[in-house]
């Protein structure tokens, strides 16, 4: 998301600033009683907190999402969003650039986040084209490629490469979505940004891709107190290996699901959320760096590059 349309950051910059914190945001939607409530969350400190990196490189300024690579260990995926060229970008967690890999026959109209995950060619890179500040995208589309090798020397940037993609839409019309992962079965998961008031998990079955007028199933309400204002808007999420835990991000705090017995995403801990706020300049990435500790990235902020951090969250 572009500086022009950051309110969130804007607002968390000015309460830093003053050396005093925001009210919690009252729930907006409140789900059926029997599940968490929106205001029930427990904020506590991260376990662990270190920046390793600058994101000082242009074609880095904008970084929009996260995907850590098990093909070169301590390196991760990025792209631009809207304005920015149809383009990957391999990293390290100091922030150097490592790799360019454009995308043929595409078009980034609002790119927001990537994410690894298996698909028919091995082991794919999914790009989230579902930005939409305005939401008024009646269709939008998931595209993805087989990832490149990236042992040895790399070459700085590689050809054009074709990618497969698949066009949908929201069953209750359009939304800004900023959050995407692939679970270990195919499906891609994706969350609405909290423009409306409220969190909808979503899904696109393994199965869509080849098919047309595909519509993205909603599975559920997330408790999650989403208040544009005051910088909890959700910007990305990651699914870990097992598939079992979801992290779902905002400008200001980490909040961590566990898959249940019935297949939904409940809230771990109290519900228990892990509080950064004020330790990047526009957070927007996450995504596992190994089965206890989280990368996150973060576009550039007012006068401030954006950085790389490692968190580690006990709850």
């Amino acid at each position: 998301m572009k500086l022009r349309s950051l309110p969130a950051f804007l607002w968390v910059v000015l309460f830093t600033l003053a050396g005093c914190r925001p009210a919690e945001a009252p729930a907006a939607e409140q789900p059926p009683q029997h599940e968490p409530q929106a205001t029930d969350w427990v904020m506590i400190p991260p376990a662990a907190i270190r920046q390793t990196g600058i994101l000082a490189h242009p074609r880095l300024a904008e970084a929009s999402g996260a995907a850590v690579t098990d093909a070169r260990p301590g390196s991760f995926w990025t792209l631009g969003d809207s304005g920015n060229p149809p383009e990957l970008y391999l990293a390290d967690t100091t922030g150097a650039l490592l790799l360019t890999l454009p995308l043929a026959g595409v078009e980034n109209i609002d790119w927001e986040e990537v994410a690894l995950g298996p698909c028919p060619a091995g082991r794919c890179l999914y790009i989230a084209d579902t930005g939409d500040n305005l939401e008024r995208r009646d269709v939008v589309a998931i595209h993805r490629l087989r990832e490149p090798p990236l042992a040895g020397k790399l070459p700085g940037r590689l050809s054009p490469q074709p990618v497969e993609s698949i066009q949908f839409r929201y069953s209750d019309g359009p939304h800004d979505v900023e959050a995407m992962a692939v679970t270990p079965a195919g499906d891609v998961l994706l969350v609405s940004k909290g423009r409306r008031g409220s969190v909808t998990l979503f899904r696109l079955p393994a199965s869509s891709w080849g098919r047309n007028d595909v519509i993205a199933e909603p599975i559920a309400p997330l408790p999650i107190p989403a208040v544009i204002g005051m910088g909890r808007v959700v910007t990305g999420m990651a699914v870990s290996r097992d598939g079992r835990q979801l992290m779902i991000r905002t400008y200001r705090d980490l909040y961590p699901f566990e898959l249940s017995r019935d297949g939904s995403f409940l809230p771990r801990g109290k519900p228990t959320a892990c509080d950064i706020l004020g330790r990047e300049p526009q957070g927007e990435g996450v995504d596992w760096l190994n089965d206890r500790d989280l990368l996150l990235t973060s576009e550039r902020g007012l006068m401030k590059e954006g950085t790389v951090m490692v968190v580690r969250c006990s709850v």
